[in-house]
């Protein structure tokens, strides 16, 4: 079994500083962002938008939908109850289309799957289905799948009855040995539980199940215990699937098994092994993996024994950047995000928040600090910027540029969770939508924002 380690030095390549900080990417560093979504209003039917961060933007047969989370609202006349919004174009407003229940605080995982096979591998007319996964405080986790009809959404269960559970990850993958597609869940808790109870829950495309998904009953691959699934991804035909402090292989077959690639023992919850994406192999063909681990971007070449290469030192680059001392990063909250230019290079975008140390933010008072938090060894503070990096790799030659969202009446964005491109024909592609906030375990009240920017169309 071959394992690549965060500590291990001898496997770790640093790219230099010249590649990584780049000469700027003058179309976003000149975009202009309009507030689309603040949370707090109501719709136009009336129902008030609640949220203290907005976790996931997913287009979806040609609307905008985002997730939201009630984590640490302070206003005790609003549920904590997330809910989905949708945007049907471009200048209309957000609505409400579902609101859960006081069970369910938070949002782990909002996706976007196309099943092309039954549950036994034969081929079926693609069918695509928009997944939810709320949290759940007391009872199973429920994956909910919308009905493109009506607009209902209907649940199905997965897992044992838990004190509190969540997911933070939905993948589907192709078995290449059976030929059945089979949606991926990543479930955990914050109870004691038996640790065979948790884990990677495997799932078939099946129309009369609930929720059209029919789970199986026990985890196909338990996790450590103490650690949450954070985010599955093909790359080169191969599944793989990231927790807390490790990354798994997938080995298909009727009786599948998993081996771990890598280890990150350094990591922790919640934080953990953020992004993992499949990006074009920068040095040969095929992919390799892209993810985040300990405030830096790293990939795994599965075709040279998964070595580590450190694409970016994530709060080195920020220090360079901003001119000020950064500490720690939390970067690429789900994925990096695809998005094809107008001048066709292909770049990955992600978002982050990053801490001060506290004596820097006494120092500069035009660093829009949010709060204090107790960082080890010393005090630090949230940066209220909204920010996020830009990827670009033309072929061995990979560098990052900075962006900021800027709205001088809303300072304390603090981070950018989840980018999306849009879903409507008139925009051409050339438009990004943007949302974030997080709480950071500090009282919040209709925090959650969205922003719309336009590209140029040329």
């Amino acid at each position: 079994m071959t394992q690549s380690h965060c500590f291990c030095v001898a496997a770790v390549i640093l790219l230099g500083a010249a590649s990584a900080q780049g000469a700027g990417e003058p179309i976003f560093a000149h975009l202009s962002y309009r507030l689309s979504m603040r949370s707090g209003v109501r719709d136009v039917n009336g129902n008030l938008i609640a949220g203290t961060e907005v976790m996931h933007l997913v287009p979806h047969k040609g609307r905008l939908y985002a997730s939201t989370s009630l984590w640490m609202e302070s206003d005790l006349s609003i549920p904590k109850a997330c809910q989905i919004l949708v945007l049907d174009s471009p200048k209309g407003p957000w609505r409400v289309e579902h609101q859960f229940t006081k069970s369910n605080l938070r949002y782990g995982s909002l996706r976007e799957v196309t099943f092309s096979t039954g549950a036994r591998g034969k081929k079926i007319t693609p069918f695509t289905l928009l997944l939810a996964a709320p949290d759940v405080i007391r009872g199973a986790l429920k994956v909910y799948c919308r009905d493109d009809v009506t607009g209902d959404w209907a649940g199905s269960e997965v897992g044992p009855v838990a004190k509190y559970a969540s997911s933070r990850a939905i993948g589907l993958h192709r078995d290449r040995v059976t030929g059945v597609d089979r949606i991926f869940v990543g479930l955990g808790t914050c109870e004691n539980a038996v640790t065979d109870q948790l884990g990677t829950f495997a799932g078939v495309y099946d129309r009369k199940a609930p929720g059209r998904v029919r789970w199986e009953a026990k985890p196909e691959f338990p996790t450590a215990e103490g650690e949450r699934v954070m985010g599955f991804c093909n790359c080169n035909g191969i599944f793989y699937c990231a927790s807390s402090r490790h990354i798994y292989q997938r080995i298909d077959g009727s009786a599948p098994a998993w081996k771990e690639i890598y280890f990150c023992p350094q990591e922790i919850n919640p934080c953990g092994i953020r992004g993992l994406s499949a990006v074009p192999n920068p040095a040969a063909a095929g992919e390799v993996l892209l993810f985040v681990a300990l405030s830096k971007v790293r990939r795994l070449d599965p075709a040279d024994g998964f070595k580590e290469t450190v694409e970016l030192d994530t709060p080195e680059f920020l220090t360079r950047q901003l001119g000020v001392k950064v500490t720690y990063v939390l970067a690429a909250y789900n994925e990096f995000l695809p998005y094809t230019m107008p001048r066709g290079e292909t770049v990955r975008l992600f978002g982050f928040e990053c801490c001060h140390p506290a004596t820097v933010v006494d120092a500069n008072p035009r660093i829009q600090a949010r709060a204090q938090i107790k960082e080890k060894p010393k005090p630090a503070c949230f940066a209220g910027n909204a920010r996020y990096c830009i990827r670009h790799a033309r072929g061995s030659d990979i560098r990052y540029d900075l962006a900021e969202i800027t709205d001088p009446r809303e300072p304390q964005l603090v981070s950018t969770r989840t980018i999306a491109v849009s879903p409507f024909p008139a925009d051409r592609g050339k438009a990004l939508y943007f949302g974030g906030y997080d709480c950071n375990y500090v009282p919040s009240h209709s925090t959650g924002w969205i922003y719309r920017a336009e590209l140029p169309l040329r």
